[in-house]
């Protein structure tokens, strides 16, 4: 079977390498091969260019090589080929390994005790919160958010989580809908966006939601930078000193020098880095899936597409 790869991201040709391993009874393609694009029936991609996709005539499943589909949806060309997305729990740890992180250090006042190490001042002690004192607000409950929400909640956080739909779920939390977000909001210490980037996602995050934030709280964004309207954020901490955020997603990125989030005190910063696609489990998730489409020759996207994830 032909399978297209292609794929920006840094360590592409690991991926490449392990691909052409594993699918060895298979032709692994790159754009740099001689492809007859008719003959391309299974892609496995990232940030695919839209003029690509329009040549793949006979494409039966498109793989995306990351747990977005954001990337695959927003082509002009694309028309409802089923999409399998990498679901893998090396991806998930990692998220919450990263979620964590921020919470702790806010938590902990880290960021304080390090700002006062540069000036070489020995701080008085600061109070700080217990786990059980904290409720931690999560927006997007898919399978990751799912996961770091009962995760916070073995390590005794008090965790609510949000969604827009109302389903049937494992979770063991309070869950809040569409017509509650002030609810949620006003609950949270911190809130930890994990949504995907759709139509009803983008600035979801915006001045009036930021305004039934607790003015003492910390945003953590892992999800889309689609979904926080950047301008509004740093009017409000502007209004609001106490008030921190951990981005790791952006709406352009790399994030331009010329951006305010660099000089702003109360934001932390890191490059899209939250939860990396883990090459050895990735690709035995994809092979495991692409073996159950060759057996069928078919399958059903895991993606609600008409939701956008």
């Amino acid at each position: 079977m032909n399978i297209l790869y292609h794929c920006t991201f840094s360590n592409q040709n690991d991926f490449l390498k392990l691909l052409k391993k594993k699918f060895k009874s298979h032709k692994i393609l790159t754009l740099d091969d001689n492809i007859q694009f008719e003959k391309i029936e299974v892609a496995l991609v990232w940030n695919l260019p839209d003029k690509i996709l329009k040549k793949l005539k006979n494409l039966k499943i498109i793989f995306s090589l990351g747990a977005g589909v954001d990337h695959i949806l927003n082509l002009s060309n694309y028309k409802k080929t089923p999409i399998i997305r990498i679901q893998d729990q090396n991806m998930r740890s990692r998220m919450l390994n990263h979620v964590l992180s921020q919470i702790l250090n806010y938590q902990l006042k880290l960021n304080d005790y390090s700002k006062a190490q540069a000036k070489k001042i020995w701080l008085d002690e600061r109070y700080t919160s217990l786990n059980k004192e904290l409720t931690i607000g999560l927006l997007g409950l898919g399978y990751i958010g799912s996961f770091v929400a009962n995760n916070l909640k073995v390590l005794g956080y008090n965790v609510i989580g949000y969604k827009n739909s109302v389903n049937k779920s494992n979770l063991s939390i309070p869950v809040y809908y569409k017509n509650s977000i002030k609810s949620f909001l006003k609950l949270s210490d911190i809130v930890v966006s994990i949504l995907p980037a759709t139509k009803q996602t983008k600035d979801f995050i915006n001045k009036s939601f930021l305004k039934n934030m607790k003015k003492n709280c910390l945003l953590i964004n892992i999800g889309r930078g689609s979904a926080l309207s950047e301008l509004d954020l740093l009017e409000h901490i502007k209004k609001n000193p106490n008030f921190f955020a951990s981005l790791d997603v952006f709406k352009m990125e790399p994030l331009p020098k010329s951006h305010k989030f660099w000089k702003n005190q109360n934001i932390i910063i890191t490059p899209h880095v939250a939860a990396i696609t883990d090459v050895d489990s990735s690709i035995n998730y994809i092979f495991n899936k692409f073996e159950q489409f060759k057996k069928k020759g078919k399958m059903k996207s895991d993606v609600i597409i008409k939701n956008g994830y």
